[in-house]
This record gives C-alpha cells, structure tokens and sequence, in this order.
C-alpha cells in the first residue's frame, strides 16, 4: 500500500510537472501566435506601403519624362532664338553701315533730295526695329539713339549713373561699333541691363 501511495504520490508530481510544462508551452505557443499576428499585420503593413510607393515612383517617373520632353523643346527654341538674334545682328551691322554711309553722304551734301531722305528715314527706321529686336532678345534695357557729343561714357553715366560702365555698351554692340570712339550721331546702339 505504501508502495502504492508512494508511486501515485510521484505520479501525481510528474504529471503536476508535465501539466506545468504543457501550460508553459500553450503560453509560449500563444506567444508565437501574437508575435505572427503582429509580424502577418506588419507584412500587410509593408505591402500596403510598397504599392504607395510604386504608384509614387511611376508617378515621378512620368514627370521626369514631361520634364526632358520639356527640356528638349526648351533647348529647341533655345537653339532657334539664338538663330534669330544672329540673324538679327547681321542684319542690324549691314543696316547700320548703310545708314552711316547715307549719314555721310547726307551731311556731304548740302540739300539732300527727297527720295535721299526719305531712304534715309526708312533705313533709319528698319535699323532701330533691328536694334529694338536685338535688345529683346538679349533680354537688354532698350536702345538709345546717339546724340551730337555722346560718346560711350556719357551713355552709360546716363543710364547707368557710372561712367566706367561703358564697356558695357560696347560690348553689347561690337557687332557694330569696330571702336569706342567710333559712334556717330543717329547710331541706334543697344542698352544692356
């Protein structure tokens, strides 16, 4: 009987040591399902982000092409104004040659005739929409006409309040002037910013 008893008492202690070890692994297995439920949210989570993250990436993408596309055609009338303002260089040195030949051969004659002056007055007029054309697209302040007693100093004082400025001017037109000594008076010369 005391055998008996003994063993029933040690059974009992293995199974309260079995039944202790069987709760601590429902705990521990309890455990590991919350922990798979966080990291199966934390998944869902991520992906939820990863396909945000998508859209936004093909979302830039497309803009990074509607940015070159517009580059390019930035770059395209980029290329073609430049076209334009040598053109209008050339044309505006031819215009200021003829007009400072008239210049002189009008000042070389003491009564000009009609259609002289009315050349005069025309190429005159085509020199200074040439010179205005150039002072748009050069982005400059405008165009002056040259006055008796200008010369490029007196210029920039006057637009400028600095007198040292003036090779500024001439700069901006040595497509015309082949020296700053070298404007007339009705010379229509560009005044850059």
């Amino acid at each position: 009987n005391a055998e008996l008893a003994s063993e029933k008492d040690q059974r009992a202690a293995t199974a309260g040591a079995a039944e202790q070890a069987l709760s601590r692994l429902r705990s521990e297995l309890s455990e590991q399902r919350r922990s798979q439920s966080v990291a199966h949210d934390r998944v869902n989570t991520l992906a939820v982000e990863n396909a945000a993250l998508a859209r936004k990436l093909e979302e830039i993408e497309r803009k990074a092409s509607a940015t070159a596309s517009e580059r390019a055609d930035l770059s395209r009338e980029l290329k073609a104004s430049a076209r334009t303002l040598d053109e209008a260089k050339a044309r505006s040195a031819t215009l200021n040659k003829a007009y400072e030949a008239l210049l002189r051969e009008k000042s070389q004659l003491a009564a000009a005739d009609a259609a002289k002056n009315a050349e005069l007055e025309k190429t005159r007029k085509a020199f200074e929409e040439v010179q205005t054309e150039i002072a748009r697209l050069t982005g400059a302040r405008g165009i002056y006409t040259v006055q008796n007693a200008d010369s490029l100093s007196t210029i920039a004082a006057f637009f400028y309040r600095n007198g040292n400025r003036w090779p500024d001017i001439f700069n901006a037109n040595s497509f015309l002037i082949e020296g700053p000594d070298r404007i007339y008076p009705g010379q229509v010369l560009v005044v850059p910013k």
